[in-house]
């Protein structure tokens, strides 16, 4: 309800407001409003105090921020009466109403919508036994006799029973073919299964992986095996949360990876729409890189050897999250080396072709090394021999051995790639990558360096879309200052990035990445590097470009500016930016941010310490 800036509504006026409003409160005398605090699904109703001149406008846009919270009318010493309201309801008329096409009865819509199950259910009753009768009459009717057809009618198939019937009867036969008699099929197919010549129609089927020619409609394809009958529910702390996301994942009785996953984040108030699923994905697919495959990421990495992640299933599960990920709007995991793709594609170790490239444990890496530089092998014999080479150990078999080091260091991550396949059978995406193997490989395998799937500073600026006050005003100036200082904002942070690049040339990759793992698993809740990708999944949930054209041409990120913070709360002196991850909206401070070194300590603040989804 509206209230003036002039004080609003009165008591009597309130009153009267909420009976023409809600009819069934005519005749409570005493009520009181309440409004919901806490979070978790467990949220209680907190009593609103009346003023001395009882409820009035002000304290009802005070106490529901202009409008912004919901509030709740509670009786008191009286009940309501819970009895449904008939459709003709005084409550009712100003509705929008529709006629039921059976019964004619013209109803509100959301009462036609339970209505319309009782009433066909009522009318297919009562049709039962003429819909039989007309059955045997088709089915005995002459289209359906073993006289002679005229071959040179126009001749269509069944979709059904794949048999060719005249045009003016394949209607009348396709409405009835599904629900025939089982002892009627072999008389129908006597008369009617034609020659090729005889109808133009093909007999084969359609099988919808033929149709796949791009990325997008194996995504688009994936997304629609996803089953939304249930939920698979996965209640989680952020603390240590790719450890406890395998767990969780294993231990759901009530769905499946197949059903649609809901995430909830225990302590958080955050309602799971999309963006809560989308950052869980986010984190276990960072996870899953760091802690179950090695290697540099520019040509992709190879599982890591761990009998025990092996025995406790961790890699099956991080197969099945790759499947949820591509079908439910997650990153792709393409961080695997070519090989390894490969083998999940065709399951054959046999027609693989690696080479010395293509090994990442960096003590195999470094014996390939030494053989490479040897004068003498003798000190390295009992390695080579170990590693399953029976030949002569001589420098002229120096490739041989080379050979069997790169061997022996991917054939025994075959159980970990096979366990990845096993969880792969989700919604089919094993057979999907079987039969377009080339096709599917960008969303596996790393891409070259023109790669445009990491969002940047320039991708991010160009999906804002900022609601700016009225050209030359002071607000618009501001607000033109913040989108700037935000812009230079993303492109230091992408200059410290490319630092980060040359200095892993310089120390050599594998030790940042030791150093990097180090950092992840150090501590349970270590705020995130800063990074463009690390805002991108502040802002929206997800770190990574969406996946299907159609989704990337709607995504947006709305900018709003909060210019009334210190007229709202006199007393403070710090905000930080506000955002509602499952719209893609931020909220900017305008004043806290006036200057640009400001701007950047707002930020990081905000960034590192409010991941948390703490509103709703």
């Amino acid at each position: 309800m509206a209230a003036s800036s002039s004080g609003g509504p009165s008591k009597p006026q309130i009153n009267k407001m909420i009976t023409e409003e809600y009819p069934k409160m005519d005749g409570v005398q005493a009520w009181l409003l309440q409004k919901s605090s806490g979070g978790q699904g467990r949220r209680k109703l907190v009593a609103i105090p009346p003023d001395v001149n009882g409820y009035t406008g002000r304290l009802i846009r005070n106490v529901s921020s202009a409008g912004k919270t919901l509030l709740y009318v509670v009786p008191l010493q009286q009940d309501l009466d819970l009895t449904p309201l008939p459709s003709d309801a005084a409550e009712f008329q100003t509705m929008p109403k529709a006629s039921c096409q059976v019964c004619k009865e013209s109803m509100p819509l959301h009462i036609l919508a339970l209505h319309v199950n009782n009433c066909v259910k009522s009318q297919s009753t009562e049709e039962e036994d003429e819909t039989d009768v007309q059955l045997l009459s088709v089915m005995n009717s002459p289209s359906f006799c073993r006289e002679p057809l005229d071959m040179k009618q126009d001749m269509k198939e069944c979709p059904i029973c794949l048999c060719c019937f005249p045009v003016n009867e394949i209607a009348q036969h396709a409405s009835l073919c599904g629900e025939r008699p089982e002892d009627t099929s072999t008389h129908m197919t006597d008369v009617y299964v034609s020659t090729d010549s005889e109808c133009s129609v093909p007999s084969n089927r359609t099988d919808p992986l033929t149709d796949l020619v791009s990325e997008a409609d194996v995504l688009q394809w994936l997304s629609s095996q996803v089953d939304t009958s249930k939920d698979f529910r996965i209640c989680i702390t952020r603390n240590d949360l790719v450890q406890r996301g395998f767990i969780q994942w294993q231990r759901q009785k009530k769905g499946s990876p197949v059903n649609k996953l809901h995430v909830t984040f225990i302590g958080e108030a955050g309602i799971d729409t999309g963006a809560l699923s989308k950052e869980f994905l986010t984190e276990m697919m960072h996870g899953i890189e760091t802690r179950l495959f090695e290697g540099s990421g520019k040509k992709g990495k190879s599982p890591v050897y761990s009998i025990s992640d092996l025995e406790n299933s961790f890699y099956r599960t991080a197969g099945e999250v790759f499947s949820v990920s591509l079908a439910q709007g997650g990153p792709p995991p393409c961080f695997l080396r070519s090989w390894c793709y490969q083998f999940l594609a065709t399951g054959n170790f046999d027609a693989l072709k690696l080479t010395k490239d293509d090994v990442d444990d960096t003590e195999y890496r470094s014996l390939i090394e030494k053989v490479e530089v040897a004068d003498n092998l003798t000190d390295l014999t009992e390695d080579i021999v170990s590693c399953g080479y029976t030949g002569l150990v001589k420098l002229d078999k120096r490739d041989s051995i080379i050979r069997s080091f790169v061997v022996h260091a991917t054939v025994h991550l075959t159980p970990m790639l096979q366990q990845i396949r096993t969880g792969m059978k989700i919604y089919n995406l094993l057979e999907v990558i079987g039969r377009h193997e080339s096709l599917c490989s960008n969303l596996f395998v790393p891409r070259d360096e023109n790669d445009d799937t990491a969002p940047d500073a320039d991708y991010l600026m160009s999906i804002l879309e900022p609601e700016l006050s009225e050209r030359g005003s002071p607000r618009h100036a501001k607000e033109n200052a913040i989108i700037n200082f935000f812009q230079d904002f993303l492109e230091n942070l992408e200059s410290s990035d490319q630092d980060k690049d040359k200095k892993s040339c310089e120390y050599g990759i594998q030790d940042l990445q030791d150093q990097d793992q180090e950092e992840h698993w150090s501590s349970k809740h270590q705020p995130p590097r800063m990074s463009v990708p690390a805002i991108m999944q502040w802002l929206t949930g997800q770190r990574h470009k969406p996946c299907l054209p159609s989704e990337r041409a709607n995504f947006k990120i709305h900018v709003r500016f909060e210019h009334q913070c210190k007229d709202t709360m006199p007393e403070h002196y710090i905000c930080y930016p506000l955002v509602s991850a499952c719209t893609n909206t931020i909220f900017f401070p305008v004043a806290h941010m006036n200057s640009y070194t400001e701007f950047t300590e707002v930020m990081t603040t905000a960034v590192t310490m409010g991941r948390d989804f703490s509103r709703v």
